[in-house]
């Protein structure tokens, strides 16, 4: 049986849409284009960026594509069955929605799905008017590791609490960047956001208490903790720092019968079993007969997920609805800071 092969047009040759591809310490693929051309159901045929270095780097990679200044020209040559939109965070609006005019089959776009929650129902509207479907890169539901830790939740009792943070030297939140999102409550907020939901099923996280509000000597906040609670779980916190001089993301499940702790570079499962330090006790112990992700697969799982979509045979793990859902999460949190 002869398999369909999807074209493919890339918008944005820089960081996430191609550079990260060739660091060497990153699980490869590490963006979009090495991704797309690492599938071979896959065949990425052009690509655009305004910067013309950028363009002419990717195109010196990527010599059997057409190469263009701008989505409009691309858009005018081409009509590829996939639009990958990797731009910084104040053109997702403005690209998603060129983009989907265009009527590619699947949109693939950047997190998170835009700067707030009103551009984001824009994009959605035009997704629907247009009948075109969006799968946003919110890279942990397709992680190998998240995906068995989600499975094993099963295995950890009820759940008490969850425990989010994120560490890193960006700034938390500054208002003077609203129109570039230039913070990381937005930038890495939405992946930390997007996963504790990913671990509730979605279900919402809303009317935050936000505490340790820290703010520097220009009034950037750079720290928070923002704590939940819902049906799911009765105590969740999303704790976000950007004092830090390292960077950090991980999360921590505490159930009735177990724990789950995982992040970037780490992957631990906890039972509960009789205790080797106190008799008569039960202590948590490392579940050695799970099976620990080598690859997390990431971005190739993502990439998979759009032809296994574009070939009728699974949904979309990330959409629109999702990414909006992040959204409206942070801008609760911001609310709390203004």
């Amino acid at each position: 049986m002869i398999k369909t092969v999807y074209t493919a047009a890339l918008v944005g040759c820089g960081r996430i849409g191609y550079s990260l591809g060739l660091d060497k310490k990153r699980e490869q693929p590490a963006s979009h284009t090495m991704a797309l051309n690492g599938n071979d159901r896959i065949k990425l045929i052009a690509g655009c960026d305004t910067d013309e270095e950028k363009a002419a780097i990717w195109h010196e990679a990527n010599k059997e594509c057409e190469v263009f200044a701008s989505s409009s020209d691309l858009y005018a040559s081409f009509h590829p069955d996939i639009i990958t939109v990797a731009v910084n965070e104040s053109f997702h609006k403005e690209e998603a929605l060129k983009a989907i005019v265009a009527k590619p089959k699947l949109l693939i776009l950047e997190k998170p799905v835009a700067l707030n929650t009103s551009e984001a129902k824009e994009i959605y509207e035009y997704s629907v008017n247009f009948d075109v479907p969006v799968l946003i890169n919110h890279e942990r539901r397709f992680a190998e590791d998240y995906k068995a830790a989600k499975k094993y939740m099963s295995q950890i009792g009820d759940i008490q609490n969850i425990s989010a943070s994120l560490c890193s030297s960006m700034c938390v939140y500054n208002s003077e960047e609203e129109s570039t999102g230039a913070y990381s409550l937005i930038h890495d907020g939405t992946h930390l956001v997007d996963a504790v939901e990913f671990f509730l099923n979605d279900e919402p996280l809303a009317h935050p208490i936000v505490t340790g509000v820290w703010r520097d000597e220009n009034k950037c906040v750079r720290q928070l903790n923002a704590h939940f609670s819902n049906e799911k779980c009765p105590d969740i916190s999303i704790a976000m720092s950007g004092r830090s001089k390292f960077f950090s993301f991980e999360i921590i499940i505490n159930g009735t019968l177990g724990r789950i702790c995982l992040g970037n570079g780490f992957f631990k499962l906890y039972k509960r079993g009789e205790s080797p330090f106190y008799t008569g006790f039960y202590s948590l112990l490392a579940d050695k007969a799970v099976h620990v992700p080598r690859q997390t697969l990431y971005f190739a799982n993502m990439i998979q997920n759009a032809v296994d979509f574009l070939d009728g045979k699974a949904s979309l793990r990330s959409t629109v609805q999702t990414g909006m859902q992040d959204l409206a999460v942070l801008e609760d949190i911001k609310s709390c800071l203004l």
